[in-house]
């Protein structure tokens, strides 16, 4: 699950992928360079984790994988999709608000799927620390 983010420009291919979705899918978070990102009139350190491939599942229809560059921003919990991804993986934004869109060429609207965070929360459980996943 991806929030399509057409303010997110990149050059490339480019998605970004939370620290605890990064982690269970392999990823090292150790030794990772940062560049610094612009976003909204400040800068973000921005951690780039390395290359994916990326496709759109539908319940009738796939995408062709696109081969994308990934990274990070600590505290953002949603993997987000860039605008130069957006347009290889063949998606039109037709009402962002409503969450309707649809693949290029095609009629049919489709609707957007629940947004999906990827939040790490620390529990005290017995006097023990113990990572709480939830997403």
């Amino acid at each position: 699950m991806a929030l399509v983010n057409s303010g997110y420009e990149s050059d490339v291919p480019e998605i970004h992928i939370p620290l605890l979705l990064a982690r269970r899918l392999g990823f090292s978070l150790e030794h990772l360079r940062a560049e610094h990102y612009r976003v909204v009139g400040s800068e973000v350190a921005t951690y780039v984790l390395g290359y994916v491939e990326v496709k759109v599942v539908a319940e009738d229809r796939e995408s062709e994988w696109v081969r994308a560059r990934a990274v990070s921003v600590p505290g953002e919990w949603e993997v987000l999709i860039g605008d130069a991804l957006i347009e290889e993986l063949g998606i039109e934004i037709v009402k962002p608000k409503s969450g309707l869109w649809r693949f290029t060429g095609e009629e049919r609207l489709r609707r957007s799927e629940r947004a999906e965070y990827w939040t790490e929360r620390l529990k005290l459980i017995t006097g023990d620390l113990h990572d709480e996943f939830q997403h």
